[in-house]
């Protein structure tokens, strides 16, 4: 990965954004393979047509035309086209923290990788349109990443995701906190924003995460303070406001409480 590409793939991080890298098709050989192996990045595959099958460590999957298997970075994985009718698909391969909290709304993880879609059309037309690979060109790359978002919008579509979930009450508290934890945000303001009261916004918390809206919240904002933190030019008392403690003596408080250290001390444990 270029230099350029690793920079982005560190904004994309903080910033909870998907990022497509490229996309392609292929009609494959009878027999064709890739693996055991790890990728790197997610991957989606979308079969036009044909067969195939997906291992994916004890699980085996055969796929047909309409299906879509999406490879997960880090698994040991192996895709095989049919001896007989090989597939032919359309992939694009993209990376981001966002990924894995949008399949699963979807309804793909890592243990149920394969789904069967019914708008496959719409889907495909959607893929060929995308630009081939991230380039220089910002314009680009950010129509590539509208076209990423579509895409899955069109699988949500496909899956009829009930948009009243406990998942997608915490996925829009996460994200309304993570958009707006240097503000004075309280629990109240996150459930009234998803709308549901703070008893039943607490128990998703509980449920899901194993801890209330509000230490989740302390919890991110230290953890953007220790990257604040580890640029010595910006005074402690900074930090503080920028993550929403107005009293930098406060902020030094909860800092030492969740992550041991004082402030200074954890800046200076950072440094060479």
């Amino acid at each position: 990965m270029d230099s350029c590409l690793t920079n982005e793939a560190a904004f994309a991080k903080k910033q909870n954004t998907l990022v497509p890298i490229i996309k392609g098709e292929e009609s494959c050989t009878p027999d064709h393979f890739w693996g055991p192996g790890v990728r790197q990045h997610y991957l989606i595959h979308y079969v036009i047509s044909g067969k195939g099958t997906l291992y994916c460590g004890p699980n085996k999957y055969s796929l047909r035309e309409g299906q879509i298997f999406v490879i997960f970075p880090g698994t040991i994985i192996k895709y095989q086209a049919d001896s007989k009718d090989p597939w032919h698909y359309s992939w694009i391969t993209f990376y981001g923290d966002e990924a894995k909290e949008i399949l699963s709304q979807i309804g793909i993880s890592i243990h149920s990788p394969v789904l069967t879609v019914q708008n496959g059309d719409e889907m495909l037309t959607l893929l060929r349109s995308m630009p081939s690979e991230r380039s220089a060109d910002l314009r680009s790359n950010l129509a590539f990443s509208a076209c990423l978002y579509q895409f899955m919008s069109l699988l949500m579509e496909n899956q009829n995701v009930c948009e009243k979930s406990e998942n997608v009450y915490l996925i829009a508290a996460k994200r309304y906190i993570k958009a707006r934890y240097y503000k004075d945000i309280t629990v109240d303001r996150v459930a009234a924003h998803v709308g549901i009261s703070r008893k039943y916004l607490f128990a998703i918390f509980k449920k899901f995460l194993g801890i209330s809206p509000k230490d989740y919240m302390i919890d991110y904002r230290m953890k953007r303070a220790a990257e604040f933190l580890k640029d010595k030019s910006i005074s402690i008392g900074s930090i503080a406001y920028s993550v929403g403690y107005h009293d930098p003596l406060t902020f030094s408080k909860m800092f030492k409480q969740k992550m041991g250290l004082s402030p200074t001390q954890y800046r200076n444990s950072k440094q060479p």
